[in-house]
């Protein structure tokens, strides 16, 4: 699928790919990945990540002894996880499997008793299409009484109508090459569509203070209410079967920032489905 949506989101990881593990190393404060393993424990693998990246949550789930198949679009993404691959033990190495696909279509010919997307991958589908594609990807993968558990945040809808505006959101020295790396980010809201553009910007200077170079990138994303997802799954035969709101497993309610969901089949044990077609009316 090469929609200008597509595009954009490709070109974007480009971008990010080499910045993105020293970026995101202290997101959640690794609460994310702690979750993730527990539940990949429970489930006993082997694991499908849909949308792993560079193996910010993959690598610790692989190294705690979980089987685990990643999944990615992005080729620039996939290659920083194979370089942080080579640096494992070969223990580590042979519970991984990365497959170049795309996650609304690709078959990776196993089925799972626990397929997640952690980090907000839904969002990257902005059109319903998209969202009901990767949704029917991830029924066809999943084994009987297996289970989907991803995360996507919660907006904070007093700050949707916020002016946009550049914040510093990283300030961190590059331990590879001594220099500063600092970066911007702007988010605009498009309320109407639920969609919101996210532009970064990152400085990079050397140990004098020198710029060194300036790289920017930019993407749409879609934001998602609570509602809208338990409609969302049921129409691909999915629901609901926890809801947290933290990844403590506090329950989803007022003050929640992130909404984590684990949905099972609805009928249990029935028939994976062929490809999503969207309906042509």
């Amino acid at each position: 699928m090469d929609s200008p949506a597509d595009l954009q989101l490709d070109a974007f990881y480009r971008v990010i790919a080499p910045y993105y593990d020293l970026d995101f190393a202290g997101l959640w404060q690794g609460a994310d990945i702690a979750f993730y393993r527990r539940i990949a424990e429970a489930a006993g693998g082997p694991v499908l990540e849909m949308g792993c990246g560079t193996g910010r949550v993959l690598l610790p789930l692989a190294r705690a002894g979980i089987e685990i198949d990643g999944m990615d679009a992005s080729l620039p993404m996939l290659e920083q996880l194979r370089a942080s691959l080579c640096a494992e033990p070969s223990a580590v190495r042979d519970r991984v499997v990365v497959i170049h696909g795309d996650i609304r279509s690709k078959d990776t010919g196993r089925r799972y008793p626990l397929v997640i997307a952690p980090a907000n991958v839904l969002h990257s589908f902005l059109e319903r299409n998209d969202q009901r594609a990767w949704l029917a990807n991830v029924r066809r993968h999943l084994a009987p009484g297996g289970a989907l558990c991803f995360d996507v945040f919660q907006p904070d809808y007093r700050r949707l109508t916020a002016a946009p505006e550049w914040l510093a959101d990283v300030d961190r020295t590059d331990p590879r090459t001594g220099q500063r790396v600092r970066r911007y980010t702007r988010i605009e809201h498009e309320l109407e569509l639920q969609r919101f553009h996210v532009a970064m910007r990152w400085v990079i200077e050397d140990a004098e203070g020198r710029m060194v170079r300036e790289e920017s990138a930019d993407v749409m994303q879609r934001w998602f209410t609570h509602g809208e997802l338990e409609n969302l799954l049921e129409l691909e035969g999915l629901q609901f079967a926890d809801c947290w709101g933290g990844f403590g497993g506090e329950p989803f309610g007022a003050g929640a920032c992130v909404q984590i969901i684990r949905a099972r089949l609805s009928v249990p044990n029935s028939p994976a489905p062929g490809p999503y077609r969207p309906d042509p009316s």
